[in-house]
């Protein structure tokens, strides 16, 4: 799971939650407890990854070359 998934729910539920006993715990540490309960583990970036599915709209992609190496430009032509 993202630090983004864990910095919203701090920002929804504030850092620390306050049991009726009393008792402060960082939310974050419920956000992990929930992840391990569903998944089994906290799953890192790289696991994430791996099960994206490409789709063909990913892999259209234009060269840029041109517009990163000033050398590969076109020559610029003055208009008058």
């Amino acid at each position: 799971m993202t630090d983004s998934v864990y910095i919203m729910a701090e920002q929804v539920h504030g850092k620390t939650l306050t049991l009726s006993t009393g008792r402060v715990i960082p939310t974050r540490w419920v956000g992990e407890q929930h992840v391990r309960e569903d998944l089994g583990f906290i799953p890192s970036f790289a696991d994430w990854a791996r099960s994206i599915r490409a789709e063909p709209w990913m892999g259209r992609t234009q060269k840029i070359e041109a517009e990163v190496d000033p050398h590969l430009a076109s020559p610029v032509r003055e208009v008058i």
